[in-house]
């Protein structure tokens, strides 16, 4: 419980770690300094709450190691000698190493890495795609993560949120798939136990017996990536025995034939031999499922995680269909909510801006791209990273650490700390910490927008992501409208 003084301001916010449940905050500031961070106890969903990941959280914006100023590197790369320069250099350098690199190579030798370091609209997932598409660098491909569930998920329902999470509380059979919801969706669990206290049915279906798997009526224990066979056999029983609602599937579905037919090839004993799941409980689960209105799924991003993890998700997100579900309050299935959101991405991100025939590189790729194991033409000389950390983050870290040591490659790096990958940069750029910027918080685990309101002044020569692009397309020479707005237009633009 917070003890501060009647003088103490108090702001809202909203966290910007990449999690579905984007807690509310307060943000409570005495004399200019953040003294405590707690859960906004108004907040519908969050109520409150934080998770062990924000302990201490205000503490952390006056981390002694923090980065507070441009830098240079002085050492050899990988060493982390660096020496304060100015703004006013910084982006001098950049523009002149980059104005050398495109008059040899192209702009396309120029590559940007981002990823969900930061969760915000202004200054999240694809703050400086417009800069870059603007400057017709190589286009990075951000598939680390929901790539194939979101697709899947698009494929088979369209653009639509699903489930309101919030609705699990009137649910009365509730099977949470692939999910260790008490970890990593600690907010929609409470929803999950008023359901339970009214006599739902919750069962977990996941390889390891989690937290969340030894408090639910029912765990059953998956052979991982046999995900798709299960709601495919379950398809099957709910067929054959005719349990599936006629009405819906005749009105509001297509493909159900193919979709009868490609069921009736998993039978509960070959989905057994498949997944190792008893063929009694695969028959119960189906009968259960189908048979109990309202039924509901919540989907983890686990059910991607392996080939033919967009599948699953196809198939998991047709039974509802099947049974009829999405009739009743509490009834369907949640993937991702954030498709519910208006926002105006092409705005933020400009693809419009992109020139025809740019190449497109995986972000997972990215070790490959930097040591010549992709053949490219023309070769990546320069990397920009921000909102991401990937030599401890992505795949293939030895092969991105020999790409980073390169001595022809000029990098990049805009950061909080002199993480593993910022370490490698020519030149380092210091970002502001979420108490000290405005945004609109996007998230992808429920139906709520978080605005999040600066409390406290940036530190040093801190800039928001944002403006850091700004300050870029000016140096640069570009001279669009786009580069004028301030954070506010932004926001209503967007």
């Amino acid at each position: 419980m917070s003890t501060h003084s009647s003088e103490t301001l108090v702001v809202r916010g909203a966290c910007p770690q990449d999690c579905p449940d984007t807690c509310a905050f307060l943000y409570h500031v005495e004399d200019g300094k953040l003294v405590e961070v707690t859960g906004d106890p108004d907040h519908p969903m969050t109520r409150g709450g934080l998770c062990v990941k924000l302990k201490n959280f205000a503490e952390h914006h006056y981390n002694p190691d923090r980065l507070l100023y441009p830098m240079k590197r002085v050492g050899p790369k990988g060493s982390g000698m660096f020496e304060r320069i100015s703004w006013d250099e910084a982006l001098a350098t950049i523009k002149s190493k980059w104005t050398d690199i495109i008059a040899q190579y192209g702009t396309q030798a120029i590559m940007p890495h981002a990823y969900l370091g930061h969760q915000g609209t202004l200054n999240g997932l694809t703050a400086g795609d417009a800069f870059f598409n603007r400057l017709g660098s190589t286009v990075a491909e951000k598939t680390y993560c929901e790539s194939g569930s979101s697709t899947a998920w698009i494929m088979t329902v369209g653009p639509t949120g699903g489930m309101d999470v919030e609705s699990l509380a009137v649910s009365k059979y509730i099977i949470v798939w692939g999910m260790n919801m008490l970890n990593t969706n600690l907010h929609g669990w409470p929803f999950v136990l008023k359901a339970k206290a009214a006599g739902a049915k919750i069962v977990v279906i996941d390889p390891v017996r989690t937290r969340t798997a030894k408090q639910a009526d029912w765990h059953i224990r998956i052979k991982p990536g046999t995900d798709a066979a299960l709601a495919l056999g379950m398809m099957n029983v709910i067929i054959s025995e005719d349990l599936y609602d006629h009405d819906y599937v005749e009105k509001y579905t297509l493909g159900f034939d193919q979709l009868k037919a490609r069921a009736a090839e998993f039978p509960p004993e070959r989905v057994s031999d498949i997944t190792g799941i008893p063929v009694v409980d695969i028959l119960t689960l189906a009968r259960e499922y189908a048979g109990t209105q309202r039924s509901a799924i919540r989907q983890g991003v686990a059910v991607e995680r392996s080939p033919g993890g967009g599948d699953a998700v196809r198939a998991i997100t047709c039974l509802p269909a099947l049974t009829g579900a999405w009739r009743y309050p509490g009834g369907g299935t949640i993937e991702m909510p954030i498709w519910e959101f208006p926002f105006k991405f092409d705005f933020m991100c400009r693809p419009d801006w992109i020139p025809p025939g740019t190449r497109v590189i995986n972000e997972l790729d990215l070790g490959a791209a930097l040591t010549g194991a992709m053949p490219l033409d023309p070769p990546i000389k320069s990397l920009f990273v921000y909102n991401s950390n990937p030599v401890s983050q992505a795949p293939g870290a030895g092969t991105i650490v020999e790409g980073l040591q390169r001595e022809d490659l000029f990098m990049v790096c805009s950061e909080l700390f002199i993480t593993d990958t910022a370490k490698y940069a020519d030149i380092l750029l210091p970002a502001t910490m979420q108490a000290e910027q405005l945004d609109i918080m996007v998230t992808w685990g429920h139906l709520y927008m978080h605005l999040n309101q600066p409390a406290i002044a940036p530190p040093g020569e801190c800039v928001p992501n944002v403006e850091l692009f700004r300050r870029l397309a000016k140096t640069m020479g570009f001279t669009d409208e786009h580069w004028d707005l301030d954070d506010w237009e932004m926001l209503r633009r967007c």
